[in-house]
């Protein structure tokens, strides 16, 4: 038998040529299976990628897949089931699992109850769709199967009972999970949300499940609430059931027609991660974005993304930020809320580094502190915003919420709104002021004026002093820290609240600039810890070049901050060598 190192070796080399089929690399196919078949003789797998290689370059017709012998008869709508006489076989295994009820039907497999009389118990036989598999399918089914049953001694991860093909026909025995998915729960809930906690607990178990495959180098990479799996109903009233994730893998294989299947689609791309959709490489932090688009769904009854079809809700997937879930769940925390958010990232970078990551988040959310209340009236309004009452503007306006919603975690973001005059750049602007303000941001307002006599730095003198007459001196003194007598230079209401700060040293032209950029830049941040700022620019190309030189000086110092930067401003009114162009 092959030693534990020569096995990974021979793993890592199938991983290699299952790549290189993919890519129909079939010479390269060949060579790494000759080169598995030299350390193990009796690899099956490498066998039949040999055998179908050497089939594939020595045509180039494409390969008949052969019959698969008999098929059970067509499944009975969803909601009917029928008795094991009805289907063409009773039975599977030479009748160790006999037929006893239809449970259910996906795009990829028709699962029933059955019972194993060998070992006297009922179990849940998934008979996998073979039509059009070809032998090379068929192996990385074996594969699959194989790292799910490597698996399977973790208590969130659903065990492979058995694998079988009879007659052409592949088939897994699975655990009967009496409590169904949580797909099902979230169907049979009120309103389609389920409560937090249990949101929560199930979030908890499938972050555990994900922690162990991760850590062995699986991941699963079609994670949903069709499969995710509870070994109990919680309606029973007999406490937490467990959750366990099934599929690791196996959907992907049998997924054939990802983008082109109506119908059975729509359940799987409202969980896919932009990389995925776009044919990148798929991480262990694509499945963290499935786990926040599940999470979005059992706390708000609705997915992050709706569509016409399966080609609407992938380009939001790509290109459209989330709406936030406290829109639509109102009890929603505010440390979910941002996890969630931080989880739906377009970016792998930016989502939480693994599994265990999000587990310690989630185990840090608090559901007994009380949820900060709005108005009614508040509630209203924010309902009014989400639903894209602000006629003609509602995608700059998901933007620039998405954005906000970016800096509130402390992701600070610079966002321009461009156009010609009367398009609507300050309303745009004004109704997000008011969005922000509910959210619980201060906004600070810097205008641009034509006049030629307008002081250097006027909208940044605007906005800090709008926010220094409102502020306790001790806390202003905190936040601008060395830099106050930089920021009285070209802030005078700073020295009234502050009349004992020392005189700024003298330094050159260029030294003073930067010392005072970088005053600015630390007061911003250190101020957005207390309270998240937003600073609204406006009519930029009216902006004199110093004003603009710090806007560039602060947008490189965003990382970490909890601070949204609007500016808008005509781009006709720009030329080659204007400031702002530069």
């Amino acid at each position: 038998m092959a030693s534990e190192r020569i096995q990974r070796r021979i793993e890592r080399l199938l991983d290699q040529i299952e790549q290189e089929a993919d890519q129909r690399n079939w010479q390269s196919v060949l060579e790494l299976a000759r080169e598995v078949l030299g350390f193990a003789p009796d690899n099956s797998d490498a066998k039949v990628f040999l055998d179908v290689a050497e089939e594939r370059l020595a045509s180039t017709a494409p390969a008949v897949p052969r019959s698969f012998g008999p098929m059970p008869a067509a499944a009975p709508t969803a909601g009917h089931p029928t008795s094991p006489s009805a289907e063409l076989r009773t039975s599977l295994s030479n009748g160790r699992y006999q037929f006893k009820q239809f449970l259910g039907e996906g795009g990829k497999k028709k699962v029933y109850l059955a019972h194993d009389g060998i070992l006297d118990r009922d179990v849940a036989l998934a008979v996998i769709k073979a039509e059009g598999l070809d032998d090379l399918s068929r192996t990385r089914i074996t594969r699959e199967a194989q790292a799910m049953g490597r698996l399977g001694d973790h208590p969130n991860i659903l065990q492979i009972h058995d694998l079988g093909d009879e007659n052409g026909q592949p088939y897994l025995v699975l655990p009967l999970m009496t409590g169904g998915s949580v797909e099902g729960l979230i169907e049979k809930a009120s309103d389609h949300r389920i409560g937090l906690e249990q949101a929560l607990g199930i979030a908890k178990q499938v972050c555990r499940g994900l922690e162990f495959a991760h850590s062995r180098g699986i991941v699963h990479r079609d994670l949903k609430p069709g499969n995710i799996w509870l070994t109990e109903d919680p309606s029973a009233g007999s406490g937490q059931a467990t959750a366990k994730i099934g599929d690791f893998g196996l959907a992907v294989v049998l997924d054939r027609s990802r983008i082109t299947g109506e119908g059975m689609m729509v359940g799987t791309v409202s969980y896919m991660p932009p990389e995925q959709a776009m044919g990148g490489e798929v991480t262990p932090r694509s499945d963290l974005y499935s786990l926040g688009a599940m999470l979005y769904e059992m706390v708000t009854g609705r997915p992050p993304f709706l569509g016409d079809d399966a080609v609407a809700i992938i380009g939001q997937h790509i290109n459209t930020p989330p709406v936030s879930p406290i829109w639509h769940n109102a009890i929603c925390p505010r440390s979910l809320e941002a996890l969630i958010l931080r989880l739906l990232a377009k970016s792998s970078a930016e989502r939480p580094e693994s599994a265990t990551d999000v587990l310690s988040a989630l185990n840090g959310i608090d559901l007994s502190a009380p949820v900060e209340q709005r108005p009614e009236e508040e509630t209203a309004s924010l309902d009014s915003l989400a639903g894209g009452v602000f006629v003609g503007r509602q995608q700059e306006m998901g933007e620039l919420k998405a954005a906000l919603e970016d800096a509130l975690s402390g992701r600070g973001r610079l966002v321009m709104l461009v156009g010609e005059p009367g398009i609507g750049k300050t309303r745009t602007a004004q109704e997000l002021a008011t969005y922000a303000g509910m959210r619980g941001a201060q906004v600070l307002w810097g205008r641009c004026y034509e006049e030629q006599s307008m002081p250097p730095y006027w909208p940044w003198g605007q906005a800090i002093r709008s926010y220094v007459r409102d502020r306790d001196p001790e806390q202003l003194r905190s936040e601008m820290g060395a830099g106050a007598a930089d920021i009285a230079e070209v802030v005078s209401d700073v020295r009234e609240r502050l009349p004992d700060l020392p005189t700024s040293t003298e330094l050159e032209p260029e030294q003073a600039r930067f010392r005072l950029f970088d005053s600015i830049t630390n007061f911003l941040k250190s101020a957005g810890q207390t309270q998240p700022l937003v600073l609204m620019l406006d009519d930029l190309h009216w902006a004199d070049k110093p004003s603009l030189l710090l806007l560039e000086f602060l947008a490189r110092e965003l990382s970490g901050a909890r601070l949204l930067i609007i500016g808008t401003y005509r781009d006709m009114e720009l030329s080659r060598q204007h400031p702002l162009a530069e």
